[in-house]
């Protein structure tokens, strides 16, 4: 049987882990790839032309201008790599990007 001394700790205890999960949960924090080498990355879900009711994810690596698609194969559970590209090459090569 708990005592009133117990229940008052454990009231405590519970009031200070509610006030660290809302300072946790509540202070803002940038989003950081867990990739080597500092790079930023974007992925982005979109539709496959061709394909029926499957989607890619488009990953682009920012600083190099490359980009990969992905494809999540359900029946296996694994993941194809479908294409990829160097968008600053293709922006060029269609005149337009950096030269």
């Amino acid at each position: 049987m708990m005592n009133k001394r117990s229940l008052g700790a454990l009231v405590v205890l519970n009031l200070v882990l509610v006030i660290a999960l809302a300072v946790v949960s509540l202070s803002p924090q940038p989003a950081e790839a867990q990739f080597g080498g500092g790079s930023n990355y974007i992925m982005i879900a979109g539709e496959i032309t061709g394909r029926t009711n499957q989607n890619a994810v488009y990953i682009v690596e920012t600083q190099s201008a490359r980009m990969i698609s992905v494809l999540f194969n359900s029946s296996n559970k694994t993941f194809q790599v479908i294409a990829g590209c160097d968008l600053a090459a293709d922006a060029r090569a269609a005149g337009g990007g950096p030269r």
